[in-house]
Order: C-alpha cells, then sequence, then structure tokens
C-alpha cells in the first residue's frame, strides 16, 4: 500500500478498495497503482461541494468514474447492489468505492458480498471493515432474488 493509499483508504477486499473521500493526490496515487474504475457513493450534492470536479478529476486519470448515491432522497436501493455487481464483473483491475468515510461504500459493498455468497459469517469481517455495521442497511440494498 502506498503512503497517499494508507491515508485514505480504509480496507479492501481483493481488487475492490474502501475509502473515505479522495484527493486529487489520492487519485494520481490510484492511477499510478493502476486502478481502473472509481465508483463513488456520495450524493450529488455532496460532490458538488468538492474543491475539484471529481468526475473530470478521475477520468482524466485514464479512471472510469460511476456515482451510486446512497442517501438523503436516494436511499439505499437493492438497484445499487445489482448495478455495483455489473460494474465489478467487467472491471478489469482495481476498483476503488468511496463516499465522505468509506462506510456507505463499505454496506454496499457488504450487500454485494452477500448477494453473490462471499459474504461468509459477516460480510464486514469478510472485508476487513474496521467501521461501523448496519444489517438493516446491508438487507434493504440486497436484491431480493426469484421473487
Amino acid at each position: 500500500m502506498s503512503e497517499s493509499e494508507s491515508q485514505t483508504v480504509v480496507c479492501r477486499h481483493g481488487d475492490i478498495w474502501i475509502a473515505a473521500q479522495p484527493s486529487e493526490a489520492d487519485l494520481d496515487q490510484w492511477a499510478a497503482d493502476g486502478v481502473k474504475m472509481i465508483v463513488n457513493s456520495r450524493t450529488p450534492g455532496e460532490t458538488s461541494g468538492l474543491s475539484f470536479y471529481l468526475p473530470e478529476a478521475v477520468e482524466t486519470r485514464g479512471m472510469r468514474y460511476v456515482e451510486l448515491p446512497i442517501g438523503g432522497t436516494y436511499g439505499a436501493s437493492a438497484v445499487l447492489t445489482a448495478t455495483l455487481g455489473d460494474l465489478l464483473a467487467e472491471a478489469d483491475g482495481p476498483v476503488v468505492m468511496h463516499c465522505r468515510t468509506g462506510g456507505r461504500s463499505a454496506h454496499l459493498y457488504a450487500a454485494h458480498l452477500v448477494d453473490t455468497g462471499q459474504d461468509g459469517e459477516d460480510p464486514f469481517d469478510t472485508m476487513n471493515w474496521p467501521g461501523p455495521r448496519d444489517m438493516n442497511m446491508v438487507r434493504a440494498l440486497v436484491p431480493v432474488r426469484g421473487a
């Protein structure tokens, strides 16, 4: 893990990195580290408050930018988890999922782990997440199959 990454990345699970809000220096480091996609779970209103335009900052560094907002009027939808699954299936390298602190992204990734049967006894333990855990939020994010 690089010096820049260690300050922002909260945990890693294989090629999935859960992070707090990145700076432009973090984006530079992640691009140098081979990250292919950045998945932002902040709402557009939160993202617009940054000192730089995040989508352009990501894309000019050669990475793909995707928004899967959680919170506020966006809520927590199972559609996000299904979309994340499709994105991760087509990813050809490391993916950074982030929000302000990493919490919403961790819950979205935990829902993905549950949805794909990779959750083990606890999806947060599986991904080494050190932060708060809300299984009700994870359940709200897991798609209902065969209904």
